[in-house]
């Protein structure tokens, strides 16, 4: 069986595996860019997006989290 995307989680189920450890804030962003990337022809929902900004956000949380600084609900 086929490991569900973490794009395709809701917000609650994401927030949820990041806190328990079991998903990186990098891993949903680049799983929801990956997304993004397969069905933006289509859907035409962005106007811009900054990957690589969502991705350094990303990846501060994480950093954040492992220091032991409260990343919040979301």
């Amino acid at each position: 069986m086929e490991a569900l995307s973490p794009a395709s989680l809701a917000a609650a189920d994401a927030a949820r595996k990041i806190r328990e450890g079991l998903l990186t804030s990098e891993e949903l962003v680049a799983a929801c860019l990956e997304r993004i990337r397969a069905t933006e022809r289509s859907v035409q929902a962005w106007t811009f997006l900054d990957e690589a900004h969502a991705l350094a956000q990303a990846r501060a949380a994480d950093e954040r989290k492992r220091s032991g600084e409260p990343i919040g609900a979301l």
